[in-house]
């Protein structure tokens, strides 16, 4: 994306805190993110609106009604859109000059490699919920020495002041990244307790909430989610992000 004056106006406040050099590293920069969900979303509206100027967004799943209290896109007039696209369509209003690719394919251990090869990104980011396929897409970028941030699970969390990052083999109250980083020591050959893997999770050490705990009604997930926390984890994967961008 280059920077035209137009540009240069819209992105005033960026270039006044991150300087012009890093504004130029941003727009010429590709970040891929896969799940656009209460995470996700957060993650790419952020970096859109600080000028990352190419977003590759990997989601299969349809918006629900029931995604109105924690994801960005999710409105009445876009019921039913793929998230990928929906986003993608809101990152265009925001910036035109934007460069959004879009992929409605479900991760899985079988395509990740194909849908990956097909992406050249600076920093790709996990927003699964499947352990499956997070655990593969992490091994699979890893594997490859490429930069990759790892979103823990925001749900049955109400508490936003306890997000925070750390090496994955250090995080603590957060029962997915416990169960994947297990997976990565079994199936994929990750250090062993009390030696980093080198992975960086942002993840929440609030204990979680399950819906059980708090209401007898029988549909429910459960878990509860609270857009005050899905939206800080995002937000603080795109900060990451954008450190990274940055150099």
């Amino acid at each position: 994306m280059d920077i035209t004056d137009k540009l240069k106006y819209r992105l005033r406040g960026p270039r006044a805190l991150y300087g012009e050099d890093a504004v130029n590293k941003y727009a010429h920069s590709h970040v891929c993110i896969a799940g656009t969900g209460g995470v996700g979303s957060w993650a790419i509206e952020a970096l859109v609106r600080t000028g990352v100027g190419h977003i590759t967004i990997i989601d299969n799943d349809t918006i629900d009604e029931s995604n109105t209290n924690r994801q960005l896109h999710t409105m009445q007039s876009t019921l039913g859109e793929y998230k990928a696209g929906a986003m993608s369509n809101r990152m265009k209003d925001i910036n035109p000059d934007v460069k959004i690719d879009v992929i409605t394919s479900l991760l899985t251990v079988d395509n990740i490699p194909g849908i990956i090869a097909g992406i050249d990104a600076d920093v790709y980011i996990d927003a699964i919920d499947d352990l499956i396929a997070k655990a593969f897409y992490i091994h699979h970028l890893h594997s490859q020495n490429k930069t990759v941030i790892i979103s823990g699970g925001a749900g049955g969390k109400t508490n936003p002041l306890l997000v925070t990052k750390g090496d994955l083999a250090e995080t603590a109250g957060d029962k997915l990244l416990s169960r994947l980083r297990t997976k990565l020591r079994k199936e994929y050959g990750y250090p062993g307790a009390g030696r980093k893997m080198k992975l960086t999770a942002v993840y929440s050490t609030e204990p979680a909430t399950m819906s059980k705990d708090v209401n007898s009604a029988d549909d429910l997930p459960a878990f509860g989610a609270a857009v005050c926390v899905t939206a800080v984890v995002g937000l603080n994967i795109a900060a990451l992000v954008l450190e990274k961008l940055r150099g």
